[in-house]
């Protein structure tokens, strides 16, 4: 019975308002028979009929008013939590949540402002995720279009060096025709050996610009990793042999075999090798291992050289970077054989890491090993 009149008391505003009066009238009403019962017998006073009523009825409905404001004060002061929490969903709060504690137009009420502010909610997140992203991609065309000026800048100045040393060579050779015949040899000469240089750096940034597009294809097949490392090793003979670098290649019993380009993957360690040719101690040795686990083919190519500092080695495959030793050095460099490097490892879902103590430099290549089926 108590369960059916709190759903009823509950149920509706209009019902509990309907509640609330019936109660206090009762109450109040209760109140005004007692009191014509103590006027009439328990303490009668001369006093006329019309004015004890009038003073009845104006204790019972003071009763009334004060009971019926209890009552509803209930209600008001629901009402005065769902208004703050509507100020609060206005002004940005909306993770602000309203307790149903009615089932009426209240409750419904309630209800509603806990969807507004969960949608409300959700959107803000759904804004700031679209401002992350935005902020995201404004820094990405920003870090492209910083990017564009440093590639031109840098192959401005990569390339004004060997034009300057070319132009130079070759107004002194076509304005004095008083040179002999051996000068203009070899100034001629030094124009050609310019001319190749600057040949080999426009190669490296076609090559590094081709390999930098997402879209390019590879033309995969099973490389098998100990011959390659053994046929770059034997092209390399003669530079071994003018640097007096003595090569020294580990392989393990069983062929290493990954899937890749062999043409790009061949470039990789021609570029690992000619880079410790250019910045490794002569007369030393070369070092170069293959070695394979369960999941991973690995290469490394071991070489004496200057250390390299550990804030250089973060940016060792950025393109166009150059430790300050090798900026001073006479080996020139683009700057882009491991950025290409590290393109290609990429393109083939490996990893490339360096490590430099002790005038030792390790590059240390992985790829995903590709067991023969055969």
């Amino acid at each position: 019975m108590m369960q059916k009149l709190r759903k009823l008391f509950i149920s509706s505003f209009k019902w509990r308002l309907l509640i609330n009066i019936t109660l206090s009238y009762l109450v109040a009403f209760l109140i005004y028979s007692i009191l014509g019962i103590i006027f009439d017998r328990i303490i009668p006073i001369a006093v006329p009929n019309e004015m004890r009523y009038a003073l009845c009825y104006a204790i019972s409905f003071i009763v009334f008013v004060e009971i019926f404001f209890k009552l509803i004060d209930f209600t008001i002061e629901y009402i005065r939590k769902l208004r703050r929490s509507i100020q609060q969903v206005t002004s940005g709060n909306y993770g602000v949540q309203c307790e149903v504690e009615y089932d009426d137009e209240l409750g419904s009420l309630a209800a509603n402002i806990n969807v507004l502010s969960k949608t409300l909610l959700a959107k803000e997140k759904e804004s700031e995720k679209l401002k992350e992203k935005e902020r995201a991609a404004l820094d990405i065309e920003r870090n492209a279009e910083r990017q564009k000026n440093e590639l031109i800048t840098n192959v401005a100045h990569d390339l004004r060096t060997p034009l300057t040393t070319i132009v130079g060579y070759l107004e002194l050779i076509k304005d004095d025709t008083a040179l002999s015949k051996e000068d203009v040899h070899k100034y001629s000469g030094i124009a050609y050996e310019k001319s190749i240089r600057l040949q080999e750096m426009m190669d490296d940034l076609f090559e590094f610009t081709k390999l930098d597009n997402a879209d390019i294809k590879l033309n995969k097949s099973m490389i098998n990793l100990s011959g390659l490392i053994m046929q770059m090793t034997d092209e390399f003979y003669p530079s071994f042999k003018d640097c007096n670098i003595t090569p020294i290649v580990d392989l393990p019993e069983e062929n290493i075999y990954v899937q890749g380009d062999g043409q790009l993957l061949a470039r990789v360690f021609d570029n690992l090798i000619s880079n410790a040719l250019k910045y490794g101690y002569h007369n030393t040795d070369l070092k170069i291992e293959v070695s394979g686990d369960e999941k991973y083919a690995t290469v490394k190519v071991i070489n004496h050289g200057d250390t390299i500092a550990s804030e250089d080695i973060p940016l060792l495959f950025n393109k166009f970077y150059r430790t300050d030793s090798s900026r001073n050095s006479k080996t020139g460099g683009t700057g882009l054989g491991l950025a290409i490097t590290k393109n290609i490892v990429d393109l083939h879902h490996g990893d490339i890491s360096v490590t430099s103590n002790d005038q030792i430099t390790t590059f240390i290549v992985k790829f995903n090993r590709y067991f023969d089926q055969n």
